[in-house]
């Protein structure tokens, strides 16, 4: 049998069998089938020398969102660039990405959660049951594997949140919550409320480190307060970004207000009027920036040209405020309990939004001796593959998915990524491979009518659904 590629002399870090070592690891078809030293180069059709690269399980992105008014396909085009084989989009619509990813998806293994907020999917901050079963089990059907709610930019009622959370489980779906509803906000007291109201049972708190702003207290008691908790939540699984830049939907409601209650804590807190106004001046003076579509990557731009930007597209664009505190990033990033890591995942909370970091903002904190190199690829493969029930990615074992990145230790590059063992970028240059839907058995069934590429996991294998006690160490 002859490898279909080699790479040779590589520094393989892998937490999941424990390697840390200068080696080869060789690929046939979609699998590894050989990681060692000294694998022969004859053995192999393409043989690559990756000598001061590192390499390891393909990224998994536990929170980012990739279908963007205006994007036309950039999302997907950021991750790969950023190392990404897997995606974990929390928002969708799962009908946009169903459209969007044969054509652009470069290879990537996306999961999607639907969104579900006033405007989309239901009418009002306090729907009926009925009407949030009927919109949850369409999404269901539909090919998400669960839903988000974007409590903190607009908030249900706390019975509605419960409601969507007591319906969702029943349903065995995931859930996704950026925490915050019509009695709190998108803060501490936002965490509070929501592992009160998951009772115990199976919940993903999205970016915690977002709830760490200082908007109800010093952060620094924040960040105690929320370590705290999830200390206490083995029910709850977690992911941080390490980005400064927030990002908020930039519409304006009939009142002239803004619609994200994000986006008003963020004019608030540096004393900008809440209104239509206010969020222009905050652009004029580069304290607020717009994500716009510049050549095939979405980039942040400010000032006039942010808000002519704003202003043409009907307000209906992306906003960002530098808002996110470094040390809150930081201790979300490498708090751990016991041995174990408080927060489970570093996510990029990116996508089409310009902030795919985790690997240019995760390896300063192995630089700074934060992390280990192995830690920070458990934080962003390994416990990520575990926490979507993937078993065959997360790790460079035998049989396991060909899902690889390899990058320089010294900037951050990303030089190859594989996925499936197909090659889907090298040096910047993305190959134009179609991209793959994670879906439950129950979401597969309208997928395989679609003719979307796509592969069926089991959450009930998910660490969402086992909690912290039940994973397989």
């Amino acid at each position: 049998m002859k490898y279909d590629f080699l790479f040779k002399n590589g520094h393989i870090i892998d937490p999941a069998n424990n390697r840390d070592f200068i080696g080869d690891v060789a690929i046939k078809g979609d699998k590894i089938v050989e990681v060692s030293k000294g694998i022969s180069s004859y053995l192999a059709e393409q043989v690559i020398n990756i000598s001061g690269k590192v390499i390891i399980p393909g990224i998994i992105d536990t929170h980012c969102h990739i279908a963007r008014p205006e994007a036309k396909g950039a999302g997907y085009r950021m991750l790969i660039n950023a190392g990404v084989t897997t995606a974990f989009d929390f928002e969708g619509p799962i009908e946009v990405i169903k459209q969007e990813i044969t054509k652009y998806g470069c290879g990537i293994n996306v999961a999607v959660l639907e969104a579900i907020y006033p405007g989309n999917g239901i009418k009002s901050k306090d729907p009926p049951v009925e009407e949030l079963k009927k919109v949850i089990n369409k999404n269901l059907d539909s090919g998400a594997i669960g839903i988000k709610i974007l409590g903190g930019h607009y908030p249900l009622t706390p019975e509605a949140t419960y409601n969507i959370f007591q319906i969702t489980q029943r349903e065995k779906g995931y859930i996704g919550f950026h925490v915050g509803t019509t009695e709190t906000g998108s803060n501490i007291q936002g965490v509070e409320e929501a592992v009160k109201l998951a009772e115990g049972k199976p919940l993903h708190i999205a970016h915690v480190n977002a709830y760490c702003r200082g908007y109800i207290e010093d952060p620094l008691l924040e960040l105690k307060k929320v370590m705290d908790i999830l200390k206490k939540s083995p029910n709850i699984v977690s992911e941080s970004h390490l980005a400064i830049h927030n990002g908020c939907y930039g519409g304006i409601d009939e009142n002239g207000i803004p619609m994200s209650y994000v986006m008003r804590d963020s004019l608030k807190a540096k004393g900008y009027q809440v209104s239509k106004e206010g969020l222009e001046e905050a652009l004029r003076v580069k304290y607020a920036g717009v994500y716009a579509l510049l050549g095939s990557q979405m980039e942040y731009i400010y000032g006039d040209e942010a808000i002519d930007y704003w202003k043409k597209h009907d307000y209906k664009t992306g906003i960002c405020f530098p808002v996110n505190r470094r040390r809150a990033a930081e201790v979300c990033a490498t708090e751990k309990n016991n041995g174990d890591f408080v927060i489970d995942a570093i996510s990029s909370d990116a996508g089409a939004i310009p902030r795919n970091c985790i690997l240019s903002h995760g390896l300063p904190l192995v630089r700074f001796c934060a992390l280990t190199l192995s830690e920070l690829v458990k934080k962003i493969s390994l416990t990520p593959s575990r926490m979507l029930g993937l078993k065959n990615k997360g790790r460079l074992s035998i049989g396991a998915d060909a899902d690889i990145t390899i990058f320089d230790p010294d900037n951050a590059k990303v030089d190859i990524v594989l996925i499936k063992g197909k090659v889907c970028m090298v040096s910047g240059i993305i190959f134009n491979n179609p991209g793959r839907l994670i879906v439950t058995e129950r979401g597969a069934k309208k997928i395989e009518k679609g003719g979307v590429p796509y592969e069926i996991i089991n959450l009930e294998d998910s660490l969402f659904l086992k909690g912290k006690g039940g994973e397989d160490k």
